[in-house]
């Protein structure tokens, strides 16, 4: 898989320096292995990667303000940051300088003054080692059936979104949703049927989830959820909807359900920005308007959003 890995020309490295000289003379070297972006110093880096995270890091050592080293373990105490690999440059290699780079959490550093060809060799490795790491995870993160994200994987997300969405003091949503009498239907049709309701299911909520941050996942059984950074109760109760009414348009018949086709209910949870102590209270909440909207009859969605 690793020799497989040869085109990096999407992958994005961010060069932390205050030297504009420096900054130039990188992106001269990396020029057609990788996309480029700079900033002059450690904070610019954090509030960068907290926005976009780049695939690596060159990291000067002596910066204005706060330190690499410094930066580097602020972001490898992130957990939404701490999977991205920091080379550091630095003219700082005695043995003593270099242990507090491995300490900090760096993969590699280079000296300076710079050697393209070491330089153009260690990023393009790094960024190999970080692409297959993340196949790696897409792969285990990933419902083998309906091919959305797994309940483990919804489990680190919604942590992970929860707490950038309290930092950057936004809201955040969750639907939860569940096939109306699943078991009946498998009762019925068998479970080769069934699978194939899961996955109609799940491509209907992928579909109507179009944002680059917004994530189906299967969330067990017959239960899948929806994750919606920053989404208003408007407009995640919309995609709700649209949900349930683009899966009931699927006419999948289901003789045993009032409606003869299969159907979804929904709960809508809004999380307002410090309305909620933890994520567990927005999921139970999300749970419990999927309640409300079986209790009321099904094939709905349910917005509850009062903490």
């Amino acid at each position: 898989m690793f020799k497989e890995i040869d085109d990096l020309s999407d992958s994005l490295v961010l060069i932390v320096e205050d030297s504009a000289l420096t900054q130039k003379v990188l992106g001269a070297c990396l020029d057609g292995l990788c996309r480029v972006d700079a900033v002059d110093s450690a904070e610019e880096a954090i509030n960068y990667c907290l926005k976009s995270p780049p695939d690596l890091i060159l990291m000067d050592w002596i910066l204005g303000g706060m330190t690499g080293l410094e930066a580097c373990k602020k972001i490898q105490a992130m957990d939404e940051l701490n999977d991205i690999p920091i080379i550091f440059v630095t003219s700082n290699t005695n043995e003593n300088q270099q242990e507090l780079c491995w300490d900090a959490g760096a993969v590699d550093f280079l000296g300076k003054p710079i050697v393209a060809r070491t330089l153009v060799n260690r990023v393009r490795t790094h960024l190999k080692y970080k692409r297959q790491t993340d196949i790696l995870k897409q792969y285990s993160f990933f419902d083998g059936l309906t091919e959305v994200f797994n309940r483990r994987y919804f489990d680190m997300e919604c942590t992970r979104l929860f707490r950038q969405n309290l930092r950057q003091q936004q809201c955040m949503s969750i639907i939860m949703l569940d096939i109306d009498y699943f078991k009946l239907f498998n009762d019925q049709y068998g479970h080769l049927q069934g699978d194939d309701a899961l996955k109609a299911v799940a491509k209907v909520a992928v579909k109507m989830v179009n944002r680059p941050l917004d994530s189906v996942f299967r969330y067990g059984g017959e239960e899948f959820a929806v994750l919606l950074p920053n989404t208003s109760e408007e407009g995640a109760l919309k995609i709700a909807q649209s949900i349930v009414h683009a899966v009931r348009g699927l006419e999948i018949p289901h003789c045993k359900s009032e409606f003869d086709v299969v159907t979804v209910s929904a709960g809508v949870a809004v999380g307002q920005y410090g309305a909620y102590d933890n994520v567990e209270e927005l999921i139970q909440k999300a749970d419990e308007g999927l309640y409300k909207a079986k209790s009321n009859g099904r094939d709905q969605a349910y917005l509850i959003n009062e903490k």
